[in-house]
């Protein structure tokens, strides 16, 4: 029996039970986390926020955003805090306990980016997989054409912008590549103690990995 931690976004896609009846099928059993991660980070940028002196703060959850800033040359001008993103607490959550020790464990990804960033740090008997590939793996068919995994169709994103709503922090939310480069383009860091970056347009659903 191995071990797999299924990221909220493709956990949305399923009725539990039918997820559950699938993976056990292909020998995994699905495990939890018992932190509360979501609010931990949320904590985190409430706190970089108050030490920032007169810079701005970038939400750095998305892995594409350090990416995009370093080709459009504008990390000089923000704070980019060295939060990891929640899905990688998570994992280092899941990598460390107790009673999964020696056993393996795997962690599915909405794309390809949380993934390599997963994997390069290189947690003990921990597999970083984005979930189409997972399903690929499993020598299943494609999840938009899988017969055994019905998929429910999202209208929204399970993670969309406004995460940090209700801190009582300045924050502007951009999604989407060409959004995120117009801003950038056409707007200077004043008024703004938090940027909200999601490099998938609406929120993350629309990653690669999905």
């Amino acid at each position: 029996m191995a071990y797999i931690w299924i990221n909220p976004v493709t956990e949305s896609m399923y009725e539990s039970e039918v997820l559950t009846e699938f993976l056990q099928k292909h020998g995994y059993k699905q495990v939890k986390v018992s932190e509360d991660w979501m609010n931990i980070v949320k904590e985190k940028y409430q706190i970089a926020v108050t030490k920032a002196s007169d810079r701005p703060v970038i939400d750095m959850r998305c892995p594409k955003t350090k990416q995009v800033l370093v080709e459009l040359g504008v990390t000089s001008n923000y704070t980019t805090p060295t939060i990891e993103p929640i899905l990688i607490h998570c994992a280092r959550e899941i990598s460390a306990r107790a009673d999964l020790q020696g056993e393996e464990k795997v962690i599915t990804t909405p794309c390809q980016a949380l993934a390599d960033m997963g994997n390069a740090l290189n947690l003990p008997n921990t597999t970083f997989v984005p979930w189409n590939q997972f399903l690929t793996i499993l020598g299943d068919k494609p999840i938009k054409d899988s017969e055994t995994l019905i998929v429910r169709q999202l209208k929204e994103s399970p993670i969309p912008p406004g995460f940090f709503d209700g801190l009582g922090i300045k924050t502007t939310s951009i999604t989407g590549e060409e959004d995120i480069q117009a801003f950038f383009a056409n707007n200077k860091p004043k008024d703004i103690q938090l940027l909200e970056i999601l490099f998938c347009k609406h929120g993350c659903h629309n990653g690669d990995g999905l």
